[in-house]
């Protein structure tokens, strides 16, 4: 067996690249995936593999231990993580048979570890495909059953509670764990919705293709082969962004002649969002600490056919670019809880810890940027999370200190409802399960002027 025929090895040597070097999943998958010639079929099956491995590790592991008489921290980590993968197709995938899925995993085991490990994978999955996932405790609280069922740490389930209460807690955890959609958004620059979309259904007649609910621009694709790798991608008809994402910038509605900031722009989806809204008729400077990505940047706007966009490298802490400007929008390094389901290894790195210091951070930053708001302009706070000392109470603790800047209600904006997805504060919240994107908090500030 190799890679180009078995998607269980494939999932397995990218389990092991995630476990071993801190890998991101989704870019530690396409790696190894190109280095051999792969079907459709074989991607498929071992990317759902992978991360469903991922997203229901404590799952896994309590089914599995149980079964094993022991914990798996003695085990032989190609062992481990066969278990792990046959497990979640024995509980999670009813398209594959047990007996399949056993044997797999057992051949796999003696292949590349030996006879007796392969007797003990074969022992354990056989109790498991017969005996079923063991009972949950009757005597854990609802709080505990939530982060075993869904593979949560107590703190992450904890912001959930904080966040929707726990009555919605259970639904926004059990989204977080499901796979998310394929959004394209529609580059206005070189068409309209409807046009890409009667491309798209020429070129992939058996390809699923709808508009998206929220964004005017957005089409769902399913069925589709690599959207990166398509003609009309490469020629800029679309870009491949989240519902969310594209919202994003519907709500901070930036004007035709403003002066702009990207604050933390990442490889720049929200600048090239904002400049093709604008029909390039405004000034974007994008800024990030990395030049690789404002590298990236640039290629992507040459692309999609987008001229008004600069470019620079800067730590926003400690320096700012020169002059004010009509908007700035910061898009603040933070937890990444609202997009788990794209990086659900990140469901077992991140700590608590971690999240406080990026807490600390964004207060940073949003001091930092406060100076280079123009008077009248907008300080549009974004994070891709739904943590409340990362949203709620970091834009409370930023506007007691300072005074000048108020909250800004939604914008006006025809086909969409803002009223589904905004707090009471006025603030754009977004969350896979009622909404089904990726999670976005995003707060409108206006400095008095």
């Amino acid at each position: 067996m190799n890679l180009s025929d078995e998607p269980r090895l494939l999932a397995q040597e990218v389990l092991a690249r995630v476990e071993r070097h801190n890998a991101y999943a989704s870019i530690a998958f396409d790696a190894v995936a190109m280095s051999g010639n792969l079907s459709r079929e074989v991607r498929a099956l071992s990317k759902e593999i992978l991360f469903g491995v991922l997203r229901h590790r404590t799952r896994l592991e309590r089914a599995v231990s149980e079964y094993a008489n022991s914990s798996l921290d003695h085990c032989h980590p190609f062992v481990r993580r066969q278990l792990l993968i046959g497990a979640y197709q024995i509980l999670f995938m009813q398209n594959i048979p047990h007996a399949i899925a056993v044997d797999r995993a057992v051949e796999l085991t003696r292949l590349h570890v030996g006879t007796t490990p392969s007797g003990f994978v074969n022992a354990v999955l056989r109790k498991l495909a017969h005996q079923g996932e063991p009972p949950f405790s009757t005597t854990d609280d609802r709080f505990t059953r939530m982060g075993v069922v869904h593979s949560f740490a107590p703190w992450m389930v904890q912001a959930a509670v904080d966040t929707v209460g726990i009555d919605e807690a259970d639904g926004l955890l059990e989204s977080l764990n499901q796979r998310a959609r394929t959004i394209l958004r529609t580059n206005v620059i070189r068409t309209d919705r409807e046009a890409l979309m009667e491309k798209l259904h020429q070129q992939f007649p058996d390809a699923a293709i709808a508009p998206t609910r929220f964004s005017p621009v957005g089409v769902e694709v399913q069925g589709l082969p690599d959207p990166i790798r398509q003609d009309l991608h490469r020629e800029g008809w679309y870009l491949v962004q989240d519902e969310g994402s594209q919202l994003v910038v519907f709500f901070v509605d930036p004007k035709p002649g403003q002066r702009i900031l990207d604050a933390c722009a990442g490889t720049g989806g929200k600048s090239l969002h904002m400049a093709a809204r604008l029909n390039n008729e405004a000034s974007i400077l994008a800024v990030d600490l990395k030049a690789s990505k404002m590298d990236a940047l640039s290629q992507r706007a040459r692309r999609a056919g987008i001229t008004c966009i600069s470019t620079t490298t800067m730590n926003l802490i400690k320096e700012q670019p020169e002059g004010v400007f009509d908007v700035i929008l910061l898009d603040a390094p933070c937890s990444g809880l609202g997009v788990l389901r794209r990086h659900p290894e990140a469901k077992w790195r991140l700590t608590q810890e971690e999240a406080r210091s990026m807490a600390k951070k964004q207060a940073q930053l949003l001091e930092a940027m406060a100076s280079r708001v123009a008077p009248g302009g907008m300080l549009a706070y974004v994070v891709c999370t739904f943590w409340p000392p990362e949203t709620t109470e970091r834009v409370a603790h930023f506007l007691s200190m300072h005074p000048e800047f108020e909250r800004m209600p939604a914008p006006q904006a025809p086909g969409i409802p803002w009223s589904e997805c905004t707090n009471a504060h006025g603030d754009l919240v977004l969350l896979p399960n009622r909404h089904n994107t990726d999670g976005f908090y995003v707060a409108r500030l206006k400095k008095q002027g």
